[in-house]
């Protein structure tokens, strides 16, 4: 696989700005460094190479925000259901095109959008909260699994549960990290993950490890309302960029 200086720089800036952004809100690595990584390898590739920095980024959030292990509680409706979907999603990865997927992504995302607008106090808990987190979770699963991005879908769910911001990081970086290993694990049966693929993924932590770090160290200085904030400007930013790749690719 030959690839020049340009692309290599630009694959490093698009991991870096990703990266960047997930050290900060605790999800949007692959929103950001997929899209940029599939123009040069293709998406299957770029799914795949992103799976290794995946895992150690979501790794590297947990060490960061450990002291809220103890107060944050596991919620078991979020991780089985979407254990489950998210091997059929890689599956769904190597034998479709996953175009479809993004585009009922940009729905799912598109609706909480306009519903956190019209309330944005809102807590999602008691009855519609039982029915609604594992539907939700089965949906993020399939797309971890499909699309190698599920912060579209888990991180309005982990908003709409109104958190706070250090266990918001916290849950996201277990959760995706669980699928991570998962999703590894599946990519080694179906022999997605190559000798070439480990040596790009393992290049790609490179710069992960330069711009994560800024992004950890700035979360702990904004205040609750100001991260709300930029997670909600995130997910706007991946929704026009779902739009785009649904509408015009």
């Amino acid at each position: 696989m030959n690839l020049d200086l340009f692309a290599l720089a630009i694959m490093f800036l698009g991991i870096g700005a990703g990266a960047f952004v997930k050290g900060l809100t605790g999800f949007g690595l692959p929103p950001v460094a997929v899209p940029i990584i599939a123009i040069f390898l293709g998406v299957e590739t770029a799914v795949v190479v992103l799976t290794i920095p995946n895992l150690v980024s979501n790794a590297w959030l947990i060490w960061g925000q450990r002291a809220h292990l103890k107060t944050t509680r596991i919620r078991w409706d979020i991780f089985i259901p979407a254990a489950v979907s998210v091997i059929a999603g890689v599956w769904f990865l190597h034998a479709i095109d996953p175009r479809q997927t993004v585009q009922w992504l940009a729905f799912a995302l598109g609706v909480f959008l306009i519903f956190n607008w019209l309330k944005p106090d809102y807590k999602l808990e008691g009855k519609m909260g039982r029915i609604t987190i594992p539907l939700v979770s089965l949906i993020g699963g399939f797309s971890q699994g499909s699309t190698g991005m599920s912060g579209a879908i888990f991180s309005p769910l982990l908003l709409a549960l109104r958190i706070e911001k250090g266990a918001f990081v916290l849950y996201s970086g277990i959760l995706l990290g669980f699928f991570n290993v998962l999703q590894l694990i599946t990519m080694v049966h179906l022999g997605m993950m190559t000798e070439e693929r480990i040596h790009l993924g393992l290049i790609a932590v490179l710069p992960l490890f330069l711009f994560q770090y800024f992004g950890m160290r700035l979360t702990d200085r904004v205040s609750t309302e100001t991260f709300n904030r930029i997670v909600v400007a995130t997910l706007i930013g991946v929704e026009c960029k779902l739009i785009w790749e649904a509408v015009f690719q």
